[in-house]
């Protein structure tokens, strides 16, 4: 059933062929900020874990079989933060990052989720040597856990950088898994960012990989989310079902604001 389905480990071991074939070199997120310098065209490859850790290491020994190094963002729930699981991905040279929330976690409270993510970016360096972070879009909060930068530095945490923050997207091309497509317009509420660069859009991994074959595209940067490309067919139904459930909820919530918005211009 699984052979040729777009969102499996088989089609994700596919795109690695084609990234470990290609003229690209390939580093991780903090390898390329330490040494912007790069003259090659690279692709950088980046998880957000937001479920499940073992799903992770499973795409990370793909990669790994591969020679592709790419960069993982853990978040703190039960499931995800499990050092074992994590310790096995870095040994395969993948680097370990934190995958923040914090400003969901404190309700808005900007103070308070600074604090609590010196404890918990704390927490990861008593393992792990944590360079780079990203945040965590949850589409169903109010809050974007970016707003925190605006109090404070991410080099006052000894940090090289922030994804959505600290890459030029108008030298990358970005392509996003998020809403179970590649499409960055479509199925996507804050896994967006502001670019002018010309890329090409594709709506399925097979014209990615093409995309990558071809290698027009001076850099490029991509998230999987390592729970939407499972290896057996009873993980593949349930993230099938579970993606279709978030996008209609994503397609609610976007003309529940629409609505809120217009009524309130009109109201004006």
């Amino acid at each position: 059933m699984l052979n040729n389905r777009d969102f499996t480990l088989n089609k994700y071991k596919k795109l690695c062929e084609a990234i470990s074939n290609s003229g690209y070199e390939n580093i991780t997120i903090a390898e390329y900020l330490k040494h912007k310098s790069v003259s090659n065209k690279v692709i950088l490859v980046r998880h957000d874990v937001d479920e499940n850790a073992r799903f992770a290491l499973d795409m990370a020994e793909v990669e790994s079989d591969y020679g592709i190094k790419a960069t993982y963002y853990f978040r703190t729930r039960k499931r995800v933060f499990i050092p074992e699981i994590m310790d096995k991905i870095a040994s395969y040279h993948h680097e370990i990052g934190y995958h923040y929330e914090t400003l969901d976690k404190a309700r808005g409270d900007i103070g308070s989720a600074i604090r609590l993510f010196s404890d918990e970016l704390a927490a990861f360096r008593e393992r792990y040597d944590v360079k780079t972070v990203c945040m965590h879009g949850n589409p169903l909060s109010k809050h974007d856990n970016r707003t925190i930068w605006k109090k404070c530095r991410l080099s006052d945490f000894g940090l090289l950088g922030e994804p959505y923050i600290s890459l030029d997207y108008d030298r990358f091309a970005y392509f996003s898994d998020s809403g179970r497509t590649w499409d960055i317009n479509k199925n996507k509420i804050k896994d967006t960012i502001e670019r002018s660069h010309p890329s090409d859009c594709v709506h399925n991994s097979d014209e990615l990989i093409n995309l990558i074959k071809r290698g027009n595209l001076r850099d490029i940067c991509i998230l999987a989310h390592p729970e939407r490309w499972p290896k057996t067919d009873r993980d593949y139904c349930c993230r099938y079902f579970v993606d279709l459930m978030y996008n209609l909820g994503k397609w609610i919530l976007v003309k529940s604001r629409k609505n809120n918005n217009d009524e309130t211009r009109g109201s004006v």
